[in-house]
């Protein structure tokens, strides 16, 4: 929602959270990108503007640190400036990119996520499973909250890692499983 209202001060305090909880799940570099997202989004509104409380900041002072202090300084300092240098849109996008799947997955459908290669993510195992069930790039969109460049390009990646030709070949290969 704040990416269609265009509210970055809301935009920002969600992706602090998200940056919190990609933290706490071992994900390091994915914190701090969406850090340096939450942060650039702060700047464009004015620090002036927007402080968080002291009580917010000493909320997220143990997230933030423990993220940081589990990187090489250089690898921090990559995703940061990577994050700084994202739009609120990219920035949304890239926060539910390995998001849990927003829709209810079926049993079925559960079973070839968790039967897919490790080598596709999660995002990419959950691409495969819908273009299985037939849905094309623009429902996958909408079903994911993503743009159809987007849902393109996990396809494209899909089909490289499994060595496929065509998403008829996802789908059979996901409908052997």
């Amino acid at each position: 929602m704040c990416k269609e209202l265009g509210d970055k001060m809301i935009a920002s305090d969600s992706l602090e959270g998200l940056a919190c909880i990609s933290g706490a799940e071992g994900g390091a570099e994915r914190a701090a990108t969406l850090f340096g997202v939450a942060g650039a989004l702060r700047e464009t509104i004015g620090a002036v503007a927007y402080q968080h409380s002291p009580e917010v900041e000493a909320w997220l002072e143990p997230y933030l640190e423990a993220a940081r202090s589990s990187l090489k300084e250089a690898s921090w300092e990559a995703a940061w400036t990577e994050g700084q240098g994202m739009t609120l849109e990219k920035g949304v996008e890239y926060a539910l990119s390995e998001e849990e799947p927003t829709s209810p997955i079926s049993p079925a459908s559960k079973r070839l996520l968790d039967d897919e290669p490790p080598a596709l993510t999660r995002r990419e195992r959950e691409v495969a499973t819908l273009v299985a069930h037939g849905l094309s790039n623009a429902q996958i969109a909408k079903d994911l909250f993503i743009s159809e460049h987007t849902v393109h390009h996990h396809i494209t990646k899909i089909l490289k890692k499994l060595k496929l030709s065509s998403r008829q070949h996802v789908a059979s290969r996901l409908s052997d499983r």
